[in-house]
């Protein structure tokens, strides 16, 4: 499959770490560092948290490539927070074993188009948005519809629109990925 070139990512590889450009195009919250995470800890008393920085970082890990999918440790923590305390009867619970942990949204995104679009599908994705959620359905086979935002309507999305693009082959909706 050939992939068109994701224009916003060119243009963030070009420009987005160039001093004086107002970057519009981020997605991300700016990085930080583990020192500067460390000052952030820091409690309102003015007792540093710095002398507890070695249990955030385990120096002594090694640099492996991991887990294909993602720590254990990861995973079990992750399920806990989005399994109910177990208070009530028949309470949710998320199986760490259910989790796959991803290299950013972009992995995310290419694996859901790739477990569940095939040729002769049918998307609809709201537009202007990320384009890799109307490409890659495009790469598989799958036809995709626009759901455009527009201007005039204040960028509020028309629901009689989208009742008119749905199809009987409509598998995904771009904009929940």
């Amino acid at each position: 499959m050939k992939i068109p070139t994701f224009e916003v990512e060119q243009w963030m590889d070009a420009y987005e770490n160039t001093p004086g450009v107002l970057n519009i195009s981020e997605t991300c919250a700016s990085s930080i560092s583990i020192s500067e995470l460390v000052k952030l800890a820091d409690d309102e008393s003015g007792k540093s948290a710095s002398a507890s920085a070695s249990a955030i970082v385990d120096y002594s890990a090694r640099m492996t490539y991991g887990a294909i999918r993602g720590s254990e440790e990861l995973r079990r923590n992750i399920a806990a927070l989005y399994s109910d305390s177990g208070s009530s009867p028949g309470s949710a619970r998320v199986s760490p074993d259910k989790i796959i942990i991803t290299q950013g949204a972009i992995a995310a995104n290419h694996l859901v188009f790739y477990a569940l679009v095939d040729p002769g599908d049918h998307v609809v994705c709201v537009f202007p948005t990320y384009q890799q959620l109307y490409t890659v359905p495009e790469t598989l086979g799958a036809e995709v519809s626009l759901w455009r935002l527009k201007a005039e309507d204040g960028y509020v999305p028309d629901v009689r629109e989208l009742e008119r693009l749905i199809k009987s082959n409509t598998k995904v909706f771009g904009s929940f990925i």
